[in-house]
């Protein structure tokens, strides 16, 4: 005998979020001028500190965008900052 599974009970009902286009903006900003944060010493380049930040920030909930994406705002912003676009901290 075949036995019948009524599916629409024991599927998970996910929750979307849905959030405006301006606040997505200024999240995808923010993890991009994060990315151009550079730490250096004696006139070199040496630590993307604004990439370690974002990393840390992509676990917050209240900034989450999609993880790809913010992962790729930082590496872009992180080669801007390499190239002199981006704020360097000396020290």
């Amino acid at each position: 005998m075949l036995k019948c599974i009524d599916m629409a009970n024991n599927s998970k009902r996910s929750h979307h979020i849905y959030e405006s286009d301006f606040a997505f903006l200024v999240k995808a900003a923010v993890y991009l001028l994060l990315g151009t944060l550079w730490i250096g010493w004696q006139g070199h380049r040496w630590l993307p500190v604004g990439v370690v930040i974002g990393f840390a920030l992509s676990k917050v909930e209240i900034l989450r965008i999609n993880r790809k994406i913010e992962y790729a705002l930082l590496v872009v912003g992180a080669l801007l900052g390499l190239y002199s676009l981006g704020l360097t901290l000396f020290f």
